[in-house]
This record gives C-alpha cells, sequence and structure tokens, in this order.
C-alpha cells in the first residue's frame, strides 16, 4: 500500500490531470482502495483510486494520475499488467457523465516574440518533438528532489482540451512560484518515466529567467 500512496501523493504534485469519463464494468474495495475495471467507450481497463462507494453500471468520472505496470496488490494477491492511478472522482447511476471541456485558449498575454503558448504546446506536440522550446508564464508550482530532478509548473492562461499547465523538469536553481519567467528547455511528448509517471507533454532539461 506504500507504493500506492506513493503514486497518488507524487501524482498530485507532479501531474497536469487528464480526465475521463468511463462505465463501471467491475468492482472491489481492498486495503483502503476501490479497484475498478472500466469501459470508456474506446478501451477497457483498470483504475485504482482511495475507496469510495461505487457499484458495477455507474458512469464515472475521473482525472487521470499515472499508469503502472505490473502492479502487485498484497491485499488482493493479484497482479495488474497496466493499471491507471485516478482521483477527482464523481459518479452517477442513471444518466451518463461526461467531461465538460471548456473552450480553448490558444493565446496568452503573457505572449512574446519567439515564445510559444502552453496551448500550444499540447495542442501541436507532434511538431515540437525534441525541439528547443521558450514559454512565458507564470510559475504555479515547484516540487523540488523528486526522482533526482526539480519539477516547475507553468500557466499563461491559455487552455487546449482542459490542459493548462505545463510541466518544466531541470536539475538547475528554480524559480519561486509567483515568479513570471521565460522557460526554455526541449519537448517530449508521451515521456514514461516508469513508476505510472506519464506525461503526454514535458519539456526537460530546462533553465529560467525573468
Amino acid at each position: 500500500m506504500k507504493k500506492i500512496a506513493l503514486a497518488l501523493l507524487l501524482g498530485a504534485s507532479l501531474y497536469a490531470a487528464t480526465p475521463h469519463t468511463a462505465k463501471v464494468l467491475e468492482n472491489m474495495n481492498s486495503g483502503g482502495y476501490t479497484y475498478m475495471k472500466v469501459d470508456d467507450g474506446k478501451n477497457t481497463y483498470w483504475i485504482a483510486m482511495t475507496q469510495r462507494d461505487v457499484k458495477k453500471g455507474d458512469n464515472i468520472s475521473f482525472t487521470e494520475q499515472g499508469w503502472m505496470k505490473n502492479f502487485h496488490s498484497k491485499t488482493l494477491n493479484r497482479t495488474f499488467d497496466n493499471i491507471l492511478f485516478a482521483g477527482d472522482a464523481s459518479t452517477s447511476g442513471h444518466t451518463q457523465e461526461t467531461i465538460q471541456f471548456k473552450p480553448d485558449i490558444l493565446t496568452s498575454q503573457y505572449k512574446m516574440k519567439n515564445t510559444l503558448t502552453v496551448a500550444e504546446m499540447f495542442k501541436n506536440r507532434e511538431k515540437y518533438v525534441a525541439k528547443n522550446i521558450t514559454v512565458r508564464g507564470k510559475v504555479t508550482k515547484v516540487s523540488s528532489g523528486i526522482m533526482g530532478k526539480n519539477w516547475v509548473h507553468i500557466q499563461d492562461g491559455s487552455r487546449f482540451k482542459n490542459m493548462d499547465d505545463l510541466v518544466f523538469t531541470t536539475a538547475q536553481n528554480t524559480p519561486k512560484p509567483g515568479d513570471v519567467v521565460y522557460a526554455s528547455g526541449k519537448l517530449a511528448k508521451d515521456k514514461d518515466f516508469g513508476y505510472g509517471y506519464f506525461y503526454p507533454v514535458i519539456i526537460e532539461e530546462s533553465n529560467f529567467r525573468k
């Protein structure tokens, strides 16, 4: 259970949560956690979250915190090939509950010449893979010394498919929350750090200047 708790705790600190809606096909409680097999209309998979009242047939909305491969639950005595750790769950037993996407905002008041917006990073990630990019925005969170890296969250008021928080990793000194900075680094997509830490977009080898 320490492994689950660590995944959920760090996930809350590091992830830009990705929203999902799915139907519960199976569920079981064990060790203070609820495990559910769900169908989101495209894929069927297992998710885990802190224990809650849910039943087969419920529609559940939740945010993605990270995938883990070959996860073994000691209390269930079962190994899951792939399981998604999730949070921010809400359920509906009668009507289909869907994630409401806010309108996309591709521009930013912080954007300057030769910079890109957070929304542009998410929307056009294929275009910028392995390229050095610069975003100007406000630091919203800093997590230091996790997996040998410092993790800096940047927002600039732009948004694409509800994604508005871009994570930069660095081994250097970091700015403080509230600072407005130019954040530069190399873009990676679908980055899997292991232990369930998966990012659709992340900026690595980053540096910051005001």
